[in-house]
């Protein structure tokens, strides 16, 4: 008997929540509510916030109620990878729910009213008809950003009264297509930021490559292929060499020496140049991709998660539905134009885990300079409907080629150290090399409190009370969006006066971290040292403004404002 011989009030469903956090429990809620209007529902949470726990916990609920009223039920969850088929098929049988297999050459159990499978087994000519005989009442699809391929709308046509649930840590497209004709509704979790704030995800440090290096002009230069992403060949002819392959082995030593991590890399060849570098210098490094035999691994992955390997350097295999929490740094040596997959990588590395402080990222492709931090706050819905949030230059094979060969040569031999040194974006405190950047301020249409620093911060406030939140940028350039506030000031809490004396100044910004980060990054910015910025004469003559003998921090960054507005 099926589901839509009777009225289902999934807002007044009797949930089973003793297996789930407060957040997963609202989203279940928010789901069953949806389900009252609409028939396929996607839902939006980030990378390591336990989707599969949340929609296994609904197969679960719909199973109780369907028992309950005596009403027969075939439950349908579908994904891409076989890691995420091994992942979906163990926290189902956590919550104890018998299920079969439709995917390669496993046995199969068409009679379980739950059933897990592989997108590309549903539909061969061996199970088309198998599938289309268990009249599946729902269909739930794991890593749903990937559902608006052909073989997913066959399938939900296949079953048009279905109720459908597609989960995602991120509704978007690399071609910006919208998502309305699989699904006629979206609801969002909170942003990454709540996460880390309330603990249930890693918070991270951030460092990546200058937005005026060579290398990211390399990245800003590549072909781009078919797909819209950038072509993987151009990318090896372009990275796959010694100078810079050496880069990410320094960046490594200098950010995360010996701690565990994941390393993305462009292609098998470029992996195993990355792997034997590392272990050239002792570092137990592997290779894995998608034709490593699933016995090997399984086997590798197993002696990852026990700390017998150090480093796994993968292609295309570790951006979704790997589980490894104390992965402690992930160091980005693939440039891609795709948000999506830039968040599933960055995303192995911020679930938590007793005893991990944080999770270092190291970005050696730029990869911040067009998709800002991790934890930027993102316009899900309007992705979802299929729109751009930032003006994009044009791509075309031709334009960039002429760009690389008329305007662009990169001689490796003459790769600067200073211009290739690392910056740090977010939290690990190092000494910043001196280097001169000018730049034009973008203008950004603002009130009087809000002014704009070295085009990387925005500071709103005024001289009692303030915040700097880091600009959001995209492909190198400012947009008006910020991600979380890194700094904040309020002068009855400790109050900041700079005095003519420079010594005790420096101290003060030394006794905050985050302050003397937001000090040598403008300071490096501006081509001046921290002393200088610090040094109140020199600091106001060089903004062209009186001198005076105590100043407020507010002011000192209005400064310093000043002097690069008018480089």
């Amino acid at each position: 008997m099926k589901s839509q011989s009777f009225d289902m009030l999934y807002s007044g469903l009797n949930q089973h929540n003793s297996n789930l956090r407060e957040h997963q429990v609202e989203a279940k809620g928010k789901i069953f509510d949806a389900w009252d209007k609409y028939d396929s529902v996607m839902f939006q949470m980030p990378t390591g916030t336990g989707k599969t726990y949340l929609f296994t916990s609904i197969v679960n609920d719909l199973l109780a109620a369907y028992k309950e009223v005596h009403h027969d039920i075939h439950i349908l969850v579908v994904a891409h990878r076989m890691e995420l088929l091994d992942q979906i098929s163990a926290t189902l049988s956590r919550f104890g729910i018998a299920h079969g297999f439709i995917q390669g050459a496993r046995e199969q159990h068409l009679w379980k009213r739950v059933q897990v499978a592989s997108i590309m087994s549903l539909l061969t000519e061996k199970n088309y008809y198998n599938t289309l005989r268990q009249k599946f009442d729902y269909i739930i699809v794991d890593e749903a950003h990937h559902s608006l391929a052909d073989t997913y709308i066959k399938l939900f046509e296949l079953f048009p009264d279905a109720k459908k649930l597609g989960v995602t840590a991120t509704p978007w497209r690399l071609n910006h297509e919208s998502f309305l004709k699989l699904y006629q509704t979206l609801i969002v979790s909170p942003q990454i930021s709540w996460f880390i704030n309330n603990n249930l995800l890693a918070d991270f440090d951030y460092v990546s490559i200058k937005p005026n290096s060579d290398i990211q002009r390399l990245v800003d230069r590549s072909e781009v292929a078919d797909t819209g992403d950038f072509s993987n060949s151009d990318l090896d002819n372009t990275f796959n060499t010694q100078r810079i392959r050496s880069k990410l082995y320094e960046s490594y030593k200098r950010f995360a020496n010996g701690q565990k991590g994941i390393i993305y890399a462009i292609n098998k060849l470029h992996a195993s140049k990355i792997a034997e570098l590392y272990c050239s210098h002792g570092i137990n490094a592997v290779v894995i991709d998608c034709d490593t035999p699933k016995e090997e691994r399984q086997d590798l992955i197993a002696c990852f998660k026990a700390g017998e390997i150090t480093v796994l350097v993968n292609v295309e295999i570790f951006t979704e539905g790997f589980d490894c929490p104390d992965v402690c740094f992930i160091q980005l040596a693939r440039p891609t134009k795709s948000l999506a997959l830039y968040l599933q990588q960055v995303g192995r590395g911020l679930r938590i885990v007793e005893g991990k402080k944080k999770t270092i990222i190291i970005d050696n492709v730029g990869l911040y300079n067009y998709f800002g931090l991790p934890d930027a706050n993102r316009k899900w819905l309007y992705h979802f409907n299929g729109h751009e949030d930032v003006e994009h230059t044009s791509n075309s094979r031709k334009d960039l080629f002429m760009l690389r060969k008329e305007n662009y040569e990169f001689d490796e031999s003459k790769l600067s150290e200073d211009n290739e040194e690392m910056m740090v974006i977010r939290g690990t405190s190092v000494e910043f090399p001196k280097i001169a950047i000018k730049k034009e301020l973008i203008s950004v249409p603002s009130p009087i409190e809000e002014i704009s620093l070295c085009d990387y911060y925005l500071i709103r406030g005024n001289n009692d009370k303030f915040k700097v939140y880091p600009f959001v940028k995209r492909k190198g350039k400012v947009t008006g969006a910020v991600v979380s506030c890194i700094f904040e000031y309020d002068a009855k809490l400790r109050p900041i006066t700079f005095t003519d004396n420079t010594t005790e100044n420096i101290r003060m910004v030394d006794r905050d971290t985050k302050l003397q980060t937001i000090i040598a990054f403008s300071a490096m910015l501006l081509g001046m040292t921290v002393n200088e910025i610090l040094d109140l004469e020199n600091l106001f003559r060089k903004a062209q403004t009186e001198t005076v003998k105590e100043t407020g921090l507010f002011e000192v960054l209005k400064m310093i404002s000043k002097i690069q507005r008018e480089q």
